[in-house]
């Protein structure tokens, strides 16, 4: 069992790294589960400086989004978090972002298909939640939960995505390949018909099979970048597939 500490402090670096790369800001949470105890850690919500958050600053909650501690309640769409922790043994670790390229696709009437190798993991697609609202109880929680299934990710019409993975090294690797890929898709457009990757092509890639090596290389690079960012706006950005 990872310490609780280790947790918080891997949640508030994992944050600062969204923040950091523009895809966290205002909005937007990330949270992570420690099954042992059943206890879920999130970054506060609307309003906290996403880009200077510190292990102490992260909420404990029970399942139900109930505070275990009196330092304040968590954001207000807690249910994404407690839904997919709660019902998928693979969703130790959860992030809810208002990306600029990937939450395109939840407003354009365009299904996401992955266009680069790295985009791979996603070769099974990204659903889409149909309904133009905020995910602000245990229902709408558990509706999310009926549409994302057993996949990466989901996109939130109007809104933004969800993506949920193993630790916050994977949910952190995959937000950064869903976010590069719907750019790349984007500028393709502007090319012309865009090529798509195809599921057997996906999967034969492999890129499941190596995604904890991927994803723990990817965290150890993004740590290194933030450690000497100046913490403000614009800048310390860098692309993961220039």
């Amino acid at each position: 069992m990872i310490a609780e500490n280790d947790l918080r402090r891997q949640l508030a670096t994992c944050t600062r790294i969204f923040a950091m790369q523009g895809m966290i800001g205002v909005f937007g949470h990330v949270s992570v589960y420690q099954p042992e105890t059943k206890t879920v850690l999130i970054t506060p919500g609307m309003g906290s400086d996403k880009g200077s958050l510190r292990p102490e600053d992260m909420v404990a909650t029970d399942l139900e989004g109930k505070p275990l501690t009196g330092k304040g309640g968590p954001p207000v769409e807690w249910p994404i978090h407690t839904a997919l922790h709660g019902a998928r043994a693979d969703a130790l670790a959860v992030a809810h972002l208002h990306t600029p390229h990937a939450t395109l696709f939840a407003i354009a009437k365009r299904e996401f298909r992955p266009v680069t190798l790295q985009g791979a993991i996603f070769d099974d697609g990204v659903p889409l939640y149909p309904e133009a609202q905020l995910i602000t109880n245990p229902e709408r929680g558990n509706a999310l939960l009926k549409v994302i299934g057993n996949k990466r990710a989901a996109l939130l019409r109007g809104h933004g995505i969800v993506v949920v993975g193993l630790n916050l090294q994977e949910v952190l690797f995959s937000a950064l390949v869903l976010e590069d890929d719907s750019k790349k898709y984007m500028q393709a457009a502007a090319l012309g018909e865009v090529g798509t990757i195809s599921p057997e092509d996906c999967r034969a890639f492999g890129g499941e099979i190596a995604l904890e090596r991927r994803a723990l290389r990817a965290w150890n690079y993004f740590c290194g970048l933030e450690k000497r960012w100046d913490r403000q706006p614009s800048t310390g950005r860098s692309e993961l597939f220039p």
